[in-house]
């Protein structure tokens, strides 16, 4: 697995494509998606983009990308990032598949991909404050027959709950393919391939910014890391409708991120391009 990081030290994009990871160190059994859980069959609309990294003409497990979730029959949502930090004429690829390493491992083969053209506009690495990180992948019709699509937030959602107080004790979910975080230690990446969830309590809302705080030994709960980018961001309790996506964390995956929120007139100026948004 290998890693994006950038020019700005704390906020790191959280592709999966860059320098090598550093191997897992000795200490306690890291838990994936940070301190999360498998889904199983749940989150089934949640899915990984891949490419051929190693340029061996094969695509597997080992050739994960990035996060993402099926919000059409054939548009495929995940990070601006994801797509514009890949070599020119990148085949994208999408599975579904819960285990990437699993032998009923199977994917999509993408029949192409756009991303927020406002992604990184007159924008500086350290200052990211509407970076428009947004990309869709797209999938030829039927391939997805079986998944139903993940819901899109109303707009404003996110700042409507927060004016009645109801983002101060609300926990969000990230649903991911990515690495997780050594928790002690030398940090440490380690990544099986498997889908997985885990909860962040709210940290706050800036205007196109949901921030999360990600570290199990505050909250007791979990976050995200590398190759989390473009997942979805869930309303505890609400698994059928995505609110952000995956975005920034910082070095090493044990404090907190930042994801990029759906609900804002900058992100439904690109989705409603290509999708129909409530």
């Amino acid at each position: 697995m290998r890693r994006l990081t950038f020019t700005f030290v704390l906020p790191v994009l959280l592709a999966c494509n860059g320098e090598p990871v550093a191997p897992a160190m000795a200490g306690p059994a890291p838990s994936f998606i940070v301190n999360g859980t498998p889904t199983g069959n749940a989150y089934a609309s949640v899915g990984t983009l891949l490419f051929d990294v190693n340029g061996d003409g094969k695509i597997t497990g080992d050739d994960e990308h990035c996060s993402g979730s099926l919000i059409g029959a054939t548009v495929f949502l995940t990070a601006g990032h994801c797509i514009v930090f890949t070599p020119p004429g990148t085949q994208f690829y999408v599975s579904f598949s819960p285990d990437l390493y699993a032998g009923s491992f199977s994917y999509i083969t993408a029949t192409g991909a756009v991303f927020d053209p406002q992604f990184g506009h007159d924008q500086h690495w350290g200052d990211v404050g509407n970076l428009h990180d947004l990309g869709l992948v797209f999938l030829p019709p039927g391939s997805t027959r079986g998944l139903t699509p993940l819901q899109l937030p109303t707009a404003g959602l996110l700042d409507a709950l927060a004016a009645k107080g109801g983002l101060t004790d609300q926990l969000f979910v990230n649903v991911g393919y990515g690495t997780s975080a050594t928790l002690t230690g030398k940090p440490g990446f380690p990544f099986d391939g498997v889908r997985k969830e885990s909860q962040s309590p709210f940290k706050a809302l800036q205007p196109n910014w949901l921030g999360l705080l990600e570290n199990p030994h505050a909250t007791g709960l979990g976050g995200d890391c590398y190759g989390d980018s473009g997942g979805p961001t869930f309303l505890d309790g609400n698994p059928d409708m995505v609110v952000a996506t995956v975005s920034l964390g910082d070095i090493p995956c044990r404090a907190s991120a930042w994801h990029w929120r759906l609900d804002t007139q900058e992100a439904r100026g690109f989705l409603g391009q290509y999708v129909t948004l409530p």
